[in-house]
């Protein structure tokens, strides 16, 4: 590039009412061509383009640059040299307008120009972080040699990037910027600037309105004072475009406030549970103290709101209840002794391991933030039971019950209580949870060969208890609203 800095900084008139202005500029100017000398070319240019602002000249506007020029921002050096000619052609001699065109030439090759395409209408266009105006897509859009990252954003589509390549001397590349729509739009004509528009409930704007919102049905309603509610449900698609033209509205002296009926709450939702389960079931021979029986669930739900008051689930559950101190009735009917843990009572300790999974049908009130809930579930169970072998002296292994495990597939059913609450999408519950499982083929052997089924003479295991759920929800509060 044949232009250098020039150090001769824009005369000043003393006695000029901007002489103060003009002082600044001097300041800069000075200050521009220290800091290039030094090396430190964007302080430079700071101070050029305050130079430029306080007291316009070619000299300012040719370091500036040479400035940007220095920084490797090729692409704005050679718009800068061009402004330099359009603004100040009458101040320039013949060899600075030609030492001028040449560093233009000499830019050029390091530099290209693209052509930015967007599908969506007033989308939000970067070049490098830098938002471009709307008029300079379209157009050719000169930048430096090498990558530039382009993104594109707009309302109810998936932010677009791409990474393009420009090699020096390229011109007017095309690029595009394919945007995916991840919502649907409406769109609205209101006959009158008066008339409010509100889409599921949610008042919008007046007279004219278009926005995103998720597929699905959404109603709109167009009111104003004194005239009757226009009123019609909207069907979207992804990506679906649905413009309603509203017929003016006819006067009316009923209330204008919408009032219609509430949109459905639809989606897909996830909870962890845990809950705190007690065993009211003592197996054949045995006697459970439940004050020493601690026991309770972990698991998973996954389910689908059908609409408003409905939802579909699956449940996955593991358990394990620990039982210490379990009365062998055996030991204690020959000891003479009714009073199971005294007088010479034979204690065991007992284990039970379940698994479960199954649907369920969940039934919840019409509260938008805090609702109460109902399950109602059936699946099948796998109980796994293990009772620790016996201990002591050969009259008390005589007749204990001997140590042994048994196991098995059985249907259970399920009832839950209580309420749930909506934080954004986050869900918490409190429910009181009662599990009836069956237990006839739960089945096994003692140790010493003989069968075992604990829960021949019970039929089954009921277990009850407190639980906690967190998860999370595709819906929110006050979903019929615009999210």
């Amino acid at each position: 590039m044949a232009l250098a800095v020039l150090s001769a900084a824009p005369s000043i008139g003393a006695t000029t009412p901007e002489a103060k202005t003009e002082a600044d500029a001097k300041r800069h100017f000075s200050s521009g061509v220290k800091l290039f000398q030094d090396g430190n070319f964007a302080g430079a240019l700071a101070e050029f383009e305050a130079a430029y602002r306080n007291k316009p000249g070619p000299n300012s506007l040719k370091n500036v640059a040479l400035s940007q020029k220095a920084l490797f921002r090729y692409a704005e050096a050679a718009d800068t040299l061009e402004q330099v000619m359009s603004r100040h052609d009458a101040e320039l001699t013949s060899d600075e307008r030609a030492a001028i065109r040449s560093a233009i030439d000499e830019l050029g090759a390091l530099v290209g120009s693209i052509l930015v395409r967007v599908p969506v209408k007033g989308a939000r266009v970067s070049v490098n972080g830098r938002q471009l105006e709307p008029e300079e897509l379209g157009r050719p859009l000169r930048l430096n040699v090498g990558e530039h990252t382009l993104t594109a954003e707009a309302p109810g589509y998936a932010r677009a990037s791409r990474v393009v390549r420009i090699a020096g001397g390229q011109r007017d590349v095309p690029v595009e910027l394919p945007m995916n729509a991840t919502a649907g739009f409406i769109e609205v004509r209101a006959s009158s600037p008066e008339d409010a528009i509100a889409i599921d409930r949610v008042p919008l704007k007046f007279g004219y309105y278009r926005g995103p919102f998720p597929p699905g049905e959404h109603l709109l309603q167009v009111y104003r004072s004194d005239h009757a509610t226009y009123e019609q449900m909207v069907n979207l698609q992804l990506g679906e475009t649905v413009v309603v033209d509203v017929p003016p509205l006819v006067a009316d002296t009923r209330p204008t406030q919408p009032d219609g009926p509430s949109p459905q709450v639809r989606g897909w939702y996830g909870l962890v549970a845990v809950t705190g389960l007690g065993l009211r079931n003592d197996p054949k021979d045995l006697d459970l103290d439940e004050t020493r029986a601690s026991g309770g669930s972990f698991g998973v739900r996954a389910g689908y709101r059908l609409w408003t008051p409905i939802a579909i689930e699956a449940l996955l559950e593991t358990g394990r209840h620990e039982m210490q101190n379990v009365c062998d009735k055996r030991v204690d009917q020959a000891s003479a002794s009714r009073d199971c843990g005294t007088d010479g009572a034979f204690t065991r300790n007992l284990r039970l391991d379940s698994f479960r999974l199954g649907p369920a049908l969940r039934i919840l009130s019409s509260g938008d933030t805090l609702r109460f809930t109902s399950t109602f579930g059936a699946g099948a169970v796998r109980h796994q039971l293990t009772l620790d072998p016996p201990k002591g002296d050969a009259d008390i292994l005589a007749v204990a019950v001997p140590g042994g495990e048994a196991n098995g597939w059985d249907p259970y059913f399920m009832l839950e209580v209580g309420a749930q609450y909506n934080w954004g999408h986050v869900l918490l519950e409190l429910n009181v949870s009662v599990f009836l499982d069956g237990a006839s083929n739960t089945r096994g052997r003692f140790s010493d060969g003989s069968t075992w089924a604990p829960y021949e003479e019970t039929g089954g295991i009921l277990m009850a208890g407190l639980g906690l759920r967190a998860g999370w929800s595709e819906w929110t509060p006050q979903s019929g609203k615009r999210r």
